[in-house]
């Protein structure tokens, strides 16, 4: 429990950290990385944008906003999240190009995968509440009964009547 809760509070601050420590790692690298050093520059926003639309998705769960906690797979899908951001930036620290570039292209399919994650949980959880909604409105249905209607004034319209079926009783047995 204290993992989970722990992880809902490390969401807000990896927002700034995690692209920060990759600008950081760029301009500890002792020589120039070429492309890789260009890409930084796109990949830092780019990952704090979907950081930011993860958190606002993981909190869009109310029972992560009831409890402060996440779920196992939120645990998960963020630490692989943070740990291969990480890697990237120490493989752009160390200037290794090669190795760079890969975790770039891991670090991509990882921000996909960590972002349908967390969109198919809030798809979850939603419609685990309106069937729950949807099953107490049945059970706390009223009878049909006879509806009659008048009219206030002269030019009113028609007035629809409605009668329960014939046989049928007023009330629920």
């Amino acid at each position: 429990m204290w993992l989970r809760r722990a992880f809902y509070y490390v969401q807000i601050a990896a927002i700034v950290a995690v692209p920060l420590w990759i600008v950081v790692a760029r301009s500890i690298a002792t020589e120039g990385v070429g492309a890789i050093g260009a890409l930084v520059f796109v990949i830092w926003p780019t990952l704090a944008i979907a950081m930011v639309a993860v958190l606002f998705l993981t909190w869009g769960r109310k029972s992560v906003r009831s409890t402060r906690t996440l779920s196992w797979i939120d645990v998960g899908a963020l630490s692989a999240w943070y740990l291969t951001a990480i890697g990237y930036g120490v493989a752009i620290a160390v200037a290794d190009s090669l190795f760079a570039g890969l975790l770039a292209g891991v670090l991509f399919l990882v921000t996909v995968a960590v972002f349908w994650v967390a969109v198919w949980q809030l798809i979850t959880a939603a419609r685990k509440r309106v069937e729950t909604v949807l099953a107490s409105l049945d059970q706390t249905a009223v009878p049909a009964g006879e509806y009659q209607a008048t009219r206030f004034a002269r030019g009113d319209g028609d007035v629809i009547r409605i009668d329960p079926p014939s046989g049928s009783s007023s009330s629920r047995s």
